[in-house]
């Protein structure tokens, strides 16, 4: 019987991940959490990842998008990575991840 090694190999520069491609992941992985939130029409910290933040936010708002946005934990407070609004039955729901 054989044994075969296997390895990958992988340039340098395909192990970089571009601060923009940070960004859009963070931003996607906040929409999906507050998606998520609207869904079920309840504001809560969905778990899992932070994508690149430390922290996470969530807030809501009967009245607009942008309220439920300063509504949330550490606005103002930290440097937000990611954002993500959805609108549910009764209001917004967001989630902003934090550095």
């Amino acid at each position: 019987m054989r044994k075969f090694a296997c390895c990958l190999l992988l340039s340098a520069s395909s192990l970089v991940v571009s601060q923009s491609d940070a960004i859009a992941n963070d931003t996607y992985l906040a929409q999906q959490k507050s998606t998520q939130q609207a869904g079920q029409n309840r504001m809560r910290h969905v778990g899992g990842s932070f994508g690149s933040g430390r922290y996470e936010g969530v807030g809501f708002s009967s009245r607009s998008a942008d309220e439920a946005i300063r509504n949330a934990c550490y606005w103002g407070q930290k440097s937000p990575v990611g954002i993500g609004v959805a609108r549910g039955a009764n209001g917004w729901y967001a989630t902003v991840l934090y550095r």
